[in-house]
């Protein structure tokens, strides 16, 4: 082979090399540039389809099944939404129109409990009407509370709490109960601790905590709130029947009940308590501590975590 064959051989080995390489830098640059776009379609907002540098039939091919996918997850995003919106709506004008009369009739039985006359046997049946009516308005409550937070419809305002002073004053509504079950109580709430917050979400916190301890404590409940650098933490603490009952890795999913608990519940309170920790930036947690009894500790932060 002469040299010139041999110059011409090189020169086309150099130019397909430098037609693959060209090629395979703008095939890299276009899946980069799917990559951002794909990224923007997320956004329901984002209406421009994927666009693409370069003819090649494949890569038309390409964007075309993607902008087709996307299109798809889109339209499947706001129908969910849609049904999400219309489910809430529902259940909380059922909530609504059901709370009416139940109350009513909660109402009526309790003046008949109240009037007296009845027989033992009528009076326990009396009762236990009274508690399915109760368990039933809870159920409502709960329902209606997670109608509103879900659809967002609560107007979310911030003002300064003292939380000290607010629970307090909730923990001091308990002493009726605690009383009743020769519950001696430990409650330690430093002073002066002010959060920027807002105020229904914080009050519907500490009733569905002290509910839980009301539903379930034996013999021992016990509070503490205080303030440790960035943040201010709330611990409930309440003795059980049997722990081994609960799953504590299922606390706070909706509807959960324990298996060795036989107490009226909607099985809602701590996945609202849950919920709405992270309306406010917080964190919500349980465990049982070293002597076994049940913990729930909610960490507020005075000002955002990063």
């Amino acid at each position: 082979m002469d040299n010139s064959v041999m110059i011409v051989v090189i020169v086309c080995l150099l130019v397909l090399f430098f037609v693959f390489f060209l090629k395979y830098i703008i095939l890299k640059r276009q899946i980069k540039s799917f990559g951002r776009q794909v990224e923007n379609r997320k956004d329901v907002e984002y209406g421009s389809p994927i666009k693409v540098d370069n003819f090649d039939r494949d890569i038309i091919e390409l964007a075309v099944k993607l902008n087709e996918h996307t299109d798809i997850q889109r339209v499947l995003a706001v129908e969910y939404k849609r049904n999400k919106e219309q489910l809430n709506n529902i259940i909380s004008g059922i909530s609504h129109d059901f709370r009416t009369p139940l109350t009513a009739s909660l109402g009526y039985l309790q003046m008949i409990e109240k009037s007296g006359g009845l027989s033992d046997k009528n009076a326990e049946y009396l009762n236990i009407a009274i508690q399915k009516n109760m368990y039933l308005k809870e159920l409502s409550d709960e329902f209606f509370e997670l109608s509103k937070l879900e659809n967002g419809s609560e107007e979310f305002t911030t003002e300064s709490i003292n939380l000290s002073n607010l629970i307090s004053d909730m923990l001091m509504e308990q002493y009726g109960w605690m009383q009743e079950r020769n519950i001696t109580p430990d409650f330690d709430i430093a002073d002066g601790i002010v959060i920027e917050s807002h105020r229904p979400y914080m009050i519907r916190i500490v009733q569905n905590i002290i509910s839980n301890a009301e539903k379930y404590a034996d013999r021992n409940f016990s509070v503490s709130l205080l303030e440790k650098d960035s943040r201010i933490i709330l611990t409930a603490v309440n003795d059980t029947d049997d722990s081994s009952g609960i799953d504590i890795n299922k606390v706070f999913e909706p509807f959960y009940k324990s298996s060795s608990r036989n107490k009226n519940g909607s099985g809602l309170g701590l996945y609202v308590v849950k919920c709405l920790a992270e309306k406010l930036g917080a964190q919500s947690t349980a465990d049982f501590n070293e002597e076994g009894c049940f913990r729930i500790i909610v960490v507020f932060y005075s000002s955002p975590p990063l």
